[in-house]
């Protein structure tokens, strides 16, 4: 069984849209990390509310192990907002053939649409990362991902952050125990629908990164 992990807050109709895309046979989890009012959700997904916005890495943590529960042997995060194309994400969980762990990279695609600034911190930061950890990825800051179910029973979760930069802790923990991880293109985009997080964040997730890049 392939399930999808939708972590997502206050994205009713970009959700909506997003979930309309979804072709039948997944197993649908959604996270509503503390949404006012709480997410509408149609028949046959399974919802996770958190009463209070706990953050982007325990919305994931929480999908997950909902996910690992059920039976899933393939898991594909999916954002609620949008972001990422959804073809494109489920396309993921075919490259796990191939790999226990893959990336949807967002410069394989289209790399204009990423807002000036966060292409720059990404190229950076992901060349960093390859460096310290003698990969080649073109993407170590993407939202698109899928895992084998294996690979998630032995990641610790509960050790990593519950904020953004969860993401990237789980990229490093992965790159330093040489665990091989895939990339196919990922289309995105951003614009008044889709959440993303204010350039101060953005600071904070980077000297996080640099932590879980060089720790």
């Amino acid at each position: 069984m392939n399930a999808l992990v939708l972590p997502t807050l206050d994205t009713q109709p970009a959700l909506d849209r997003v979930l309309s895309e979804i072709p039948a046979g997944f197993l649908v989890i959604v996270v509503d990390d503390g949404s006012e009012p709480a997410l509408r959700l149609p028949y046959g997904v399974r919802g996770i509310r958190h009463p209070e916005n706990r953050g982007y890495g325990a919305a994931q943590k929480s999908g997950y192990a909902a996910a690992l529960h059920a039976g899933a042997e393939r898991v594909a995060l999916l954002h609620g907002d949008g972001q990422y194309a959804t073809a494109d994400v489920l396309a993921l969980l075919d490259a796990l053939d191939d790999a226990p762990a893959a990336l949807g990279s967002r410069f394989l695609a289209d790399p204009s649409v990423i807002p000036g600034w966060r292409r720059l911190g990404n190229r950076a930061l992901t060349g960093l990362a390859n460096w310290r950890f003698g990969s080649a990825h073109t993407d170590l800051h993407t939202g698109a991902r899928a895992f084998r179910a294996e690979l998630l029973r032995a990641m610790p979760l509960a050790e990593f952050s519950d904020d953004f930069v969860f993401d990237q802790q789980v990229l490093a923990w992965l790159l330093r125990g040489g665990v091989p991880v895939g990339e196919r293109p990922a289309r995105t985009r951003y614009d008044e629908g889709t959440r993303s997080i204010s350039p101060w964040r953005s600071v904070v997730y980077g000297v996080g990164c640099l932590r879980a890049i060089l720790g």
